[in-house]
């Protein structure tokens, strides 16, 4: 038993040593600023595309008051309703064939721009780049897994929606059942969801987006591990920013920087788990190779 443990801790130390090393010799900052920063680009498209998710099983007011909210609760009252206003201000749907089309065209374009950067990004902690003279129709491949990420982040919403639905339809009920059980046990079963929700995407980011065969035995524990990393950070990143006051040049912008900022420590952050998983992968002996169209490289 103290020889099992023994070794554990002496792997432990070693991913995370490996990690910092590889952490500290990229380029974190960069991307993680460069992904909050196209993340204002994308963010109209992507609400689009959340609401039109949530509206295929609720009213338009009902996903929309959903959204702010979850943005509320998971970044602060300011970028909530930052994204109010931008969901108040949503363009019109286009009518006709053509008005539709590029329509969609853009929206699909704007909302894969961030989910692209950080698949840049993730290469980056892979060590792999596109080969030179790789078609057209592998980029279009390369475009097609950042919109599965947008599509997989509509697709959570809509379960999350329709998880909060169920509960307050059935909320009566359940209270009679539980008794004084009811809000303890309501409170659990929204934290394992609400959990659930976070691993899937991250797992899915890890192994989807970059350009290397992740095989899913890394993709679960680096899901895991970036989950733990996101849940303990958020804390932190919510209690600095509740603390933080915008003032000057910056304050009616005021929400708009707290979201930024929210998205770029949240970038670093997953980083960090995309250079421990990769660590973990190491210390296994797995050598995780890249996809047909890329090329490893050496820093």
């Amino acid at each position: 038993m103290v020889k099992k443990l023994k070794h554990f801790f002496t792997n432990t130390w070693e991913i995370l040593k490996y990690s910092r090393r590889n952490f500290l010799q990229g380029e974190p900052i960069v991307y993680s600023a460069a992904i909050a920063f196209f993340t204002i680009f994308s963010l109209p498209a992507i609400l689009i595309i959340l609401m039109f998710a949530g509206s295929i099983f609720f009213s338009e007011s009902t996903v929309r008051s959903q959204l702010v909210k979850e943005v509320e609760s998971l970044v602060s009252e300011q970028a909530s309703t930052q994204v109010s206003s931008i969901l108040e201000n949503a363009v019109e749907a286009p009518t006709g064939f053509w008005g539709i089309t590029i329509g969609l065209v853009i929206i699909i374009q704007s909302s894969t721009i961030t989910f692209f950067i950080i698949q840049k990004a993730l290469n980056a902690v892979w060590q792999v780049r596109t080969k030179p003279g790789v078609g057209l129709v592998q980029l279009l491949k390369n475009r097609l897994s950042a919109l599965a990420m947008v599509a997989n982040l509509g697709l959570l919403f809509a379960l999350s929606l329709l998880f909060d639905t169920l509960v307050a339809m059935l909320g009566d009920q359940l209270r009679m059942l539980l008794e004084e059980h009811f809000s303890s046990t309501i409170q659990v079963v929204n934290t394992v969801f609400y959990l659930t929700i976070v691993y899937v995407f991250f797992t899915a980011i890890l192994k989807i987006l970059p350009d290397v065969k992740v095989p899913w035995k890394d993709a679960l524990m680096g899901g895991a591990i970036t989950s733990l990393l996101f849940l303990i950070g958020k804390q932190i990143i919510n209690f600095l920013l509740g603390r933080m006051v915008i003032s000057g040049i910056y304050a009616a912008a005021g929400s708009l920087v707290i979201l930024l900022l929210w998205v770029f420590y949240s970038s670093v952050i997953l980083l960090l788990g995309a250079e421990v998983t990769k660590a973990y992968a190491h210390n296994r002996g797995r050598e995780v190779q890249p996809k047909p169209i890329a090329t490893k490289y050496e820093k």
